[in-house]
């Protein structure tokens, strides 16, 4: 059993996108692969730098070093021979099924009819079986549509890669699919690529972003140092790149000069402890009473968090679903429940602070209510007082507890690891995916959550995990949309329960709150009215001042009632969460329709699939940041 959120393992994975055969004639093949080694070498150098100057960063194991290539000819292979004489571990994305794809390497369509390439193939994958391991994906490409069968598995070399190489000579009429469209794919996903001229004698340099890339196809890859000497500034900015690919974000929220970054909580999540007891139970039991008129008895104890999601994350599924639950399950179920947890504490420290409030108003009501103002003519007084100053204790108390333990914070946080790593579960078999945690440039305000420690993480279990053995065909396709279609449709199902029971909160809340301000103006049409009752109808003095102190008490209580309720309406965002859960819940049923509808089709094809898979997580990422915004503005405060 786990005593804390569990870390990922250090992984770094350098993908390969390079030419065939046909476009080496100008290359130096030995000066090629040693230049691809000399890379691979300066990439493991720099990662357990960082993991020595980094010690408790990620897990408590030695970095995994994962190599990336299709393993066609050419360009694939060199980097994946030197890979393996490296000690990387070697994935292959490959565009067809393995035997299919075989095909490209028999005589009459390989490009290297001097040696055996399927031979070839084979024993790069058994060198990979025997020296450190071997993960095949195979996908479903078909040759009636070639480039994008190569396309597809670009995309997963892509999806795959901390750092893409690509061997590449300048020009830019490559097709669909070929070296030149991935290149560019990748740095519109800002993904760094370590460009090697294709010609001898096989200069680099990087490329961070679309600008970089020659202007024209003549241009050539030059380095900014002489080629004696090009070693050591090849690991220089080797270094600096692993260096911000694994180097997490040391604050949180947007900047500004009167909003200062502060710390995030990277260090507080992995430090944090399963609670024994939940004693935030007041927020569910408000809401069942204003949601349903239900009382259910909360238990106060907390369910191992593993055990808790097992049902939704079962292990023991056969296949891939398995493979996937088995490493994702522990991440997912520490951030689900510790930002369940928080949320109960931020959520039932507003409800109480705000019914408190209203408390400490009676309080000091009930002296005069009772007629007794002096503290010498009875101890209510005295009483009334001291619980007062309790309940207005208790509201500082609360606050600065929240505030000090980022109650709010956490939950915000820890809530969207957990959402991430859930649409993440349903991109892992189908190769990744890279659906970016994003804001409209009109909420830039609020931070960039891209750059943050939450997506670092998620990134980081996404290098752990890799990609699983598996073959892309109609069962494990068919496996996939029925998993998409449970999560999609459990997702629509919550977001119409929560539309209804926030709808029905927020109407009560006013309607009881309406009710109150009523109820006051009434009592004090009835206490002007007294000024026009004849004096022989008029009670006697004691009573008339007693009934007179009783209007007075409510007509100061009742208000300050009224006001606590809508100051909870207006924390708990009822009505905005209502609106914006209707919304998900309709758009999330037009996805269960496109899911039936790619389930029920003649041909399933893996393409369609990832594409559609890509959407719904997006979308559900995109709801999650949207519903953060809601809630970044609505810190615990004081009821003042």
């Amino acid at each position: 059993m786990l005593l804390n959120p569990p870390q990922a393992r250090l992984t770094f994975r350098v993908g390969i996108v390079g030419h065939r055969p046909h476009r080496l004639n100008w290359a130096d093949i030995p000066s090629l692969t040693s230049r691809l080694g000399e890379v691979l070498t300066a990439v493991r150098k720099a990662v357990e730098y960082f993991s020595a100057a980094h010690p408790g960063l990620f897990a408590a194991s030695s970095p995994c070093f994962r190599a990336v290539s299709p393993l066609a000819e050419g360009v694939d292979r060199y980097f994946a021979r030197q890979a393996l004489r490296l000690g990387y571990e070697l994935s292959c994305p490959l565009p067809f099924h393995k035997e299919e794809f075989e095909q490209d390497f028999k005589p009459g369509k390989t490009e290297e009819p001097d040696i055996d390439s399927v031979a070839d193939f084979n024993d790069i994958l058994s060198e990979a079986k025997s020296k450190t391991d071997l993960v095949l994906f195979e996908l479903d490409g078909v040759r009636s549509d070639e480039a994008e069968a190569y396309a597809a598995a670009g995309r997963v070399v892509l999806n795959q890669s901390d750092l893409l190489i690509v061997v590449w000579d300048g020009g830019g009429n490559n097709p669909h699919g070929g070296t030149y469209a991935t290149l560019k794919e990748a740095l519109a996903y800002h993904v760094p690529v370590l460009w090697v001229d294709a010609r001898a004698p096989h200069s680099w340099r990087f490329l961070l972003k679309e600008s970089d890339l020659p202007t024209s196809g003549k241009e050539r890859c030059v380095p900014n140092v002489t080629e004696s000497a090009q070693a050591k500034p090849l690991f220089k900015e080797v270094k600096m790149i692993v260096d911000q690919i694994l180097e997490p974000p040391q604050t949180t929220g947007p900047s500004g000069d009167h909003t200062p970054r502060k710390p995030n909580l990277r260090s507080a999540f992995f430090s944090e402890t399963k609670p024994v007891w939940n004693g935030f139970f007041i927020w569910k039991m408000f809401r069942d009473l204003l949601g349903s008129f239900r009382w259910r008895c909360q238990s106060l104890r907390v369910t191992d968090f593993e055990a808790a999601v097992t049902k939704d994350w079962p292990k023991d599924d056969p296949g891939v679903a398995g493979w996937v639950n088995s490493r994702l399950v522990s991440h997912y179920a520490w951030a689900d429940k510790l930002a369940d947890y928080y949320a109960d504490a931020y959520r039932s420290s507003f409800v109480l602070c705000y019914a408190l409030g209203a408390l400490a108003v009676m309080l000091a009501l009930i002296p005069v209510l009772l007629g007794l103002n002096h503290f010498h003519a009875s101890p209510v007084p005295i009483l009334c007082a001291a619980l007062e100053f309790l309940a207005v204790v208790s509201i500082l108390g609360l606050v600065g507890w929240g505030k000090a333990r980022r109650w709010h914070d956490r939950w915000m946080e820890y809530r969207l690891v957990a959402e991430m790593i859930r649409q993440h579960r349903f991109l892992i078999p189908l190769g990744g995916g890279r659906p970016f945690p994003r804001l409209s440039q009109h909420l830039g305000n609020y931070g960039n959550p891209a750059d943050s420690w939450m997506y670092w993480h998620l990134r980081a279990i996404d290098r752990s995990v890799g990609l699983p053995n598996a073959t892309m065909n109609t069962d494990s396709l068919k496996d996939c949309l029925s998993y998409m279609t449970k999560v999609v449709k459990n997702q629509g199902e919550f977001h119409r329960a929560t539309a209804a029971r926030s709808e029905r909160i927020e109407h009560r809340l006013h309607r009881l709150g309406f009710g109150l301000f009523v109820l006051v103006l009434g009592l004090i049409l009835v206490h002007l009215s007294l000024y026009f009752i004849p004096a022989t109808h008029v009670a006697p003095e004691h009573a008339k001042k007693l009934s007179w102190d009783g209007w007075t008490f409510l007509c100061a209580f009742l208000p300050a009632v009224g006001a606590a309720l809508a100051a909870i309406s207006n924390q708990g965002e009822f009505g905005r969460i209502a609106r914006r859960s209707k919304a998900m819940a309709e758009r999330l049923d037009q996805m269960h329709q496109e899911l039936e509808s790619l389930q029920n089709s003649v041909s399933i094809r893996s393409s369609k699939t990832t594409s559609l898979a890509l959407q719904i997580a997006q979308t559900m990422v995109d709801e999650v940041l949207d519903w953060r915004v809601v809630f970044l503005d609505r810190p615990l405060v004081t009821p003042a």
